[in-house]
């Protein structure tokens, strides 16, 4: 149950931290600190599931909806942010990069972490 409550409050505050960052950093900076923002976002929220889930060890499907399927969804800084038909052509692009980046870097960096950890 504190899993499962852990993961909420940190979908809530996720959320509210990639919208954030999203309005403040990765669509009005360069497109270098955009993306170097985009890794970092990527990397830090598959520490903290990682983390979570090797602190608080939840079942297999708890684990897989609300451990890695959220991680997932708060990894993608602007999703919702935005109706996507009202973003003009010229911002795709970054568009495209603000949604992808993150959630590889997220996917990658959960994968390192679990190899490392069977690892030792």
């Amino acid at each position: 149950m504190a899993f499962f409550l852990l993961a909420i409050a940190f979908l809530y505050v996720g959320r509210k931290v990639g919208w954030a960052l999203s309005r403040g950093v990765l669509y009005t900076a360069p497109v270098v600190a955009a993306l170097s923002a985009c890794v970092v976002w990527g990397v830090i929220v598959a520490l903290v599931v990682h983390g979570l889930i090797d602190w608080q060890q939840p079942g297999l499907i708890v684990r897989l909806v609300m451990g890695y399927a959220l991680g997932a969804y708060v990894s993608i800084p602007n999703f919702g942010l935005f109706n996507e038909a009202t973003i003009p052509d010229h911002a795709g692009p970054r568009h495209a990069l603000v949604s992808a980046v993150p959630f590889a870097l997220y996917a990658v960096t959960l994968i390192v972490a679990g190899s490392l950890l069977r690892s030792h």
